[in-house]
């Protein structure tokens, strides 16, 4: 197997971050827009292969998120990707691992958005399953059922207790919220 590297966003220089982008944008077909890449960017990346030829990746950035009354500091998953070649290879399970325990050390909880929920729900992740909302500026949020099935939780020590059935909110950001 390849090295599995960890890195912050500032520490990819344009090369490396040139690289990762080609490799989103074959492993989402075409479909990862430049709010996705933004949404990647500011956090911490884990890769797997050489900065010249990354094959997996996921990323991690700092979110602010609201779940009933409480304020939690989030790990929110952005970009997972694997070279569609390498695919079904245990690479995506590599990166997410070593995500879930960036999150485990840094965060309050951890949290991602999906439609691939027996790929997590393996790692250890677990479906949401109250009410999801976009707070919007001024601090008004506005209701997002469309997100409803696709938010997946990640535990952490501060928010064993969570109850995953209370109304979860994050702030609003360009493209997708969630």
């Amino acid at each position: 197997m390849s090295d599995v590297r960890v890195v912050h966003s500032h520490k990819l220089s344009d090369p490396d971050r040139e690289a990762l982008r080609r490799l989103l944008d074959e492993a989402y077909q075409g479909d990862f827009s430049d709010d996705d890449w933004a949404h990647a960017l500011g956090g911490w990346h884990v890769l797997v292969g050489d900065a010249a030829s990354p094959i997996a990746h996921a990323s991690v950035v700092e979110r602010r998120m609201i779940v009933g009354a409480r304020e939690l500091r989030a790990g929110y998953v952005e970009a997972v990707a694997t070279l569609r070649a390498r695919q079904r290879t245990g690479l995506g399970t590599t990166v997410m691992e070593t995500i879930g325990n960036l999150i485990r050390s840094r965060f309050d909880v951890g949290l991602l958005s999906t439609g691939e929920h027996s790929f997590y729900e393996r790692l250890g992740w677990e479906r949401w399953r109250g009410p999801s909302y976009v707070r919007g500026t001024g601090g008004t949020a506005a209701r997002s059922t469309d997100d409803d099935d696709g938010i997946m939780v990640l535990r952490c020590a501060a928010s064993l207790d969570l109850d995953a059935t209370a109304a979860i909110a994050c702030e609003m950001r360009s493209g997708d919220s969630w």
